[in-house]
């Protein structure tokens, strides 16, 4: 099943989520590792291949939110109505920050007097030119973002546990593609 049910997820969502975790996940891993490395070959590769990634989860994110408009989401399971709006609000959170931050990372380079290249494939354009004051606020716009966004992961997982261990509901497995008449 490729579109989403009234109950569970279709495989176009559930690539869409799984690849985007694992690709933001490792966009965080990359980012936190590199930051503290000197200036070198090595490094400069490890900025290419972050926004190489980050381009790639952008794009994701756009196709995710055109396949929203093809295919909405399944409800939230959840009788708790906090819970259900906490769940809705980092939902918010992760699709403004997979948007929010290829967009600072972009223009951090480019003020920055850096390309942002998709793998030597195509170069983006340079939307403003080198800026050492706009380059900093992109710069903590985006290193902020990646902060909060650990907690959100931790938060979401933490919520995906719960439902799964706790509440013994279908939230995880429909994810993982197993219909809840299957639980």
């Amino acid at each position: 099943m490729l579109k989403n049910s009234e109950q569970n997820y279709g495989l176009v969502s559930r690539a869409n989520h799984w690849i985007s975790a694992v690709l933001f996940i490792g966009l965080i891993a990359i980012g936190l590792y590199m930051s503290d490395l000197e200036k070198s070959p090595e490094k400069f590769e490890l900025y290419d291949l972050h926004k190489s990634l980050g381009i790639g989860l952008f794009m994701l994110m756009m196709l995710r939110l055109v396949w929203l408009k093809i295919s909405p989401n399944p409800e939230q399971i959840s009788n708790n109505k906090f819970e259900h709006i906490l769940g809705h609000a980092v939902k918010g959170i992760f699709y403004l920050a997979m948007i929010m931050m290829p967009i600072s990372g972009w223009i951090m380079s480019t003020t920055g007097g850096h390309d942002v290249s998709f793998f030597n494939l195509f170069t983006l354009p340079v939307l403003i030119g080198e800026n050492e004051m706009i380059h900093e606020i992109a710069e903590e716009i985006h290193g902020t973002a990646g902060t909060l966004m650990i907690a959100v992961i931790l938060l979401h997982v933490a919520g995906a546990l719960k439902h799964h261990l706790v509440y013994k509901d279908a939230t995880l497995l429909r994810m993982l593609g197993k219909n809840q008449k299957e639980q």
